[in-house]
């Protein structure tokens, strides 16, 4: 990895502490002890009461270790979305085909302690489709079969990925080839994940570098979308799946995060080098952009066509709506008058002075 590398000390941020790894938010987590076990062994309790405590747990506990029976049964495939009410009993269910139910929830609990990352190392993502996706692009080579359908299934999607399977920024090989590199102190499950947060939310593309970039702007969102894919910048193509002009846009950010920021002596032009991949994709970019804004108004203006201002389409409207006038009615009317103001009185005094002359 090239650039400069930076050290943050462990206790900074996001300290890793035992009580995050235990999920203290949970009481009932806490509630099987090996007592409480053999107490039902021992007659004093009824394994009917242990079901019924189950019940206590919330959907999102139940939904956790009901994911990671699965997964430690090799049916991953199965760790599906149910209605929230449903996990519970799934997860009774699942609880009740084991012959010592209880050992074995306990066993889930360890596990999750150990293993599942605990939300808020997750939080800084969510409801944010552009980490979202930048993030899931870095391990695009293990969800290549995979489809998301819009900004909330690819969230779900790598949220659950590294809660459950933390591992998997690990083990997979990702390029990140930004130019300040911070590397994160803590323990093996969360050092991958909070080192990428902070070279990627210090080192991504800058607001001032989008000014161009108009969200609002559909036409010019679609064809942003279609220059990066003609060029092979966008990310996850053919595993995710933009429902919106809003999804699109911040697609189009992502793939722009995921460039270079260090500058090379050779990209660029071929008389001006020095460029960055992101800094020559921005100003290509940029620059086609442009050329087809001159193309579109040399095009439209001789076809008769005039384009409305954003700003001005509401006045426009209000000028129809108290005249009666059409908006072609309306327009031509104002190029009559202002062309009488401007041009033909500045004309026949012209042709008076000419003619007393």
């Amino acid at each position: 990895m090239n650039g400069q590398l930076t050290k943050l000390p462990a206790n900074q941020d996001y300290p890793f502490d035992q009580a995050s790894i235990i999920y203290n938010q949970s009481q009932f987590l806490k509630l099987m002890t090996d007592e409480h076990i053999k107490d039902v062994k021992l007659g004093r309790r009824r394994i009917e009461d242990f079901y019924k405590d189950l019940q206590k747990l919330s959907s999102a506990d139940a939904r956790s270790l009901l994911y990671i029976d699965n997964h430690l049964l090799g049916k991953s495939w199965e760790n599906i979305i149910y209605d929230e009410d449903d996990y519970k009993s799934l997860l009774i269910s699942q609880l009740k085909s084991y012959p010592d139910p209880m050992s074995r929830y306990n066993f889930l609990v360890n596990y999750k302690a150990k293993n599942v990352l605990p939300d808020s190392y997750l939080d800084w993502f969510k409801n944010d489709l552009r980490c979202s996706l930048f993030l899931m692009s870095l391990i695009q080579s293990a969800v290549s079969e995979y489809a998301y359908k819009g900004k909330k299934e690819l969230i779900t999607g790598i949220s659950n990925l590294l809660r459950y399977h933390t591992s998997i920024l690990n083990c997979t090989s990702y390029n990140l080839d930004y130019k300040d590199k911070i590397l994160r102190d803590g323990d093996w499950n969360t050092v991958f994940l909070l080192s990428i947060k902070s070279t990627y939310l210090k080192g991504r593309t800058e607001n001032k570098e989008l000014k161009w970039l108009d969200a609002s702007n559909h036409e010019q969102i679609e064809w942003a979308c279609d220059y990066l894919e003609k060029n092979k910048y966008t990310i996850l193509k053919g595993v995710f799946f933009p429902e919106t002009i809003e999804e699109k846009y911040e697609l189009i950010l992502a793939s722009l995060d995921r460039l270079s920021n260090i500058e090379s002596d050779d990209v660029g032009t071929e008389n001006n080098k020095g460029y960055s991949p992101r800094s020559y994709a921005l100003f290509s970019i940029k620059k086609a952009w442009d050329g087809q804004k001159q193309n579109d108004s040399k095009s439209k203006t001789s076809d008769g066509i005039i384009k409305i201002y954003k700003k001005n389409q509401a006045k426009l409207d209000k000028l129809i709506a108290f005249s009666g006038f059409t908006a072609q009615k309306m327009i031509n009317n104002s190029i009559e008058q202002m062309y009488d103001q401007l041009i033909k009185d500045d004309t026949e005094a012209v042709d008076k002075d000419d003619a007393s002359g």
